[in-house]
This record gives structure tokens, sequence and C-alpha cells, in this order.
């Protein structure tokens, strides 16, 4: 997997969590969309893509229940862990 895409990703993953967590939730909902087409080309290379799959189908749950603190967290440090235990 190539690091410097992840860790644009990350870094993008954490100001995304940011805009939640100040309540700008138009802006971060238009970054989470960024960040799952930054997402979309590395997940052929991660060992474990059924899991971030499925922790992202929480977060879309989470943006649907209008959760952003818990949206910000998997942003901010779930999937971030997930990414770099794959590397």
């Amino acid at each position: 997997m190539n690091n410097k895409a992840t860790d644009e990703l990350i870094m993008k993953l954490i100001t995304t969590a940011s805009k939640f967590r100040l309540g700008y939730e138009a802006d971060g909902s238009h970054d989470f969309s960024n960040c799952i087409d930054l997402l979309k080309p590395l997940l052929p290379g991660l060992t474990n893509a059924v899991t971030v799959v499925q922790l992202f189908s929480e977060m879309l749950a989470a943006q649907e229940r209008h959760d952003w603190l818990s949206l910000a967290d998997s942003l901010e440090y779930d999937l971030p862990l997930l990414l770099n235990s794959a590397l």
C-alpha cells in the first residue's frame, strides 16, 4: 500500500473529524465524501478491507442519525488505526 496516499487520507480524516466536532456538518459531510474517494483505490491493498468497509457502514449510519461526535471519533481514531495496522 502507498504510504503517502495513506498518510494523506489520515490527515484528511482528522481534519474532517474536526469539522464535525466544531459543528460544520455540511463541510464535514463534503470532506467525508472526499475521504471515501481517497479510500476507494486503497481498499484492494488493505489486508483488513472487510473490517474497514464494516466501519464505513457504521460511520454512514452515524451520519444518517446526525451523530456527529460518533462519526468524528471513527474518523479520527478508529479508521486511522485500521489503516495503520494494514501497512
